[in-house]
């Protein structure tokens, strides 16, 4: 494997082999001194019964470490070397994190699952011959509501600048996303990198900060602020609003006339993982059919393998929201990877939605989010 790090152990009563690359070594008969695989990853993005299962199955444990934002996945790989081993990263990030070498190429040999994916999510722009990820999961970002706060919202993304929804709004804090999703409101492409477009996208959410208080949050900010009722809109991806839907019947969810982001979630492998073994070893384990419906099912996302499709629970699959049919997924739009002039536009255009932010003065609807007392 390229790029491999790993530490080989000697059996021998009188030396200790020092870690050190070797692509010729075939990983599947080398036996880890580390019997735990350490993965970075949204939380409850894995059903624990796959990874009991794959514990039992393989004689790892699972260091399951959570982040709350796609940001994090970099910083977190540069700063803490050797804590990870598998990364759930995005469609955005896999390129700069292969630049970043913070992440190491997949050796499709030790993977007897990868066949299971659908031709339809391999040979991306970020990533065009899969060396450093492998997808996922895949899913929209969409509208969901409290019904008993709100009527049935105008199924556009206008209705998040609606003033009837005064300081009860919520976007998440994501500048790629919140300046595409204004961009989608006005009929824009997404990933346009014409500088009008993108400062219009950035004036049309200050303008929302600052005349009927919409707020930005993380996606955990989003769930539990609908879920107390705090939020009575927001922007979300699509499987947390099918999850929080079975919590509370009054959230309902649909993608807007004018077509919703595109997203795709990756397996990829750290760069100075300790376990390269056991990080195939649980890529594979989680490409498998059974696995990957179990994990569709738990999450209530669109998976990427179709090989799992036949075991998927039916009412996942016919959920147009979540599995939208042609007519509507030919409106979606997946995001590209912004080339550096465009990355220093949407770096400029989210700084101005910031400093809205913080200049506007905080009421009591910024706190009731985080103590879960919404009205």
């Amino acid at each position: 494997m390229r790029n491999s790090i790993f530490i080989i152990l000697i059996v021998g009563a009188f030396c200790l082999q020092s870690c050190k690359k070797d692509s010729s070594v075939n990983l599947d008969e080398v036996k880890p001194t580390n019997r735990s695989v350490k993965l970075l990853s949204w939380s409850e993005y894995f059903d624990p019964q796959v990874i009991e299962q794959f514990t039992k199955d393989t004689g790892f444990d699972v260091d399951y470490i959570t982040y709350e934002d796609p940001d994090e996945v970099e910083a977190r790989l540069a700063s803490e070397p050797g804590k990870f081993d598998v990364v759930i990263a995005d469609d955005l990030s896999i390129n700069r994190l292969s630049e970043l070498r913070l992440i190491q190429s997949i050796d499709d040999k030790l993977l007897q699952n990868s066949s299971n994916i659908s031709d339809e999510y391999v040979g991306k722009k970020f990533d065009p011959t899969n060396d450093y990820s492998l997808p996922y999961m895949w899913g929209t970002t969409l509208i969901a509501y409290r019904s008993d706060k709100i009527e049935q919202p105008e199924k556009t993304w206008k209705s998040l600048w609606n003033k009837k929804y005064k300081d009860r709004v919520m976007l998440i804090d994501d500048r790629v996303e919140g300046l595409g999703i204004s961009m989608l409101s006005n009929g824009l492409p997404i990933n346009s990198s014409i500088p009008e477009h993108i400062e219009s996208a950035s004036a049309q959410i200050v303008d929302g900060v600052e005349k009927i208080g919409l707020r930005v949050g993380s996606d955990a900010d989003v769930r539990a602020g609908l879920l107390s009722g705090d939020v009575w809109i927001a922007s979300c991806y699509s499987g947390d609003a099918a999850m929080i839907a079975l919590e509370n019947e009054n959230i309902q969810f649909f993608i807007p006339d004018e077509g919703a982001p595109l997203w795709m979630d990756n397996f990829s492998i750290a760069s100075d993982s300790t376990n390269v073994s056991g990080a195939h070893q649980f890529v594979d384990y989680m490409l498998r059919k059974d696995s990957a419906a179990k994990n569709a099912n738990f999450t209530w996302y669109g998976t990427t393998n179709s090989g799992a499709l036949s075991l998927i629970d039916k009412e996942l699959l016919e959920d147009e929201t979540i599995n939208p049919p042609e007519s509507v997924r030919s409106l979606c739009q997946f995001y590209f990877a912004p080339d550096g002039d465009r990355d220093v536009l949407l770096n400029k255009a989210w700084g101005k939605v910031v400093d809205a932010i913080r200049s506007k003065p905080k009421s009591k609807y910024d706190t009731e989010v985080a103590s879960g007392s919404g009205q």
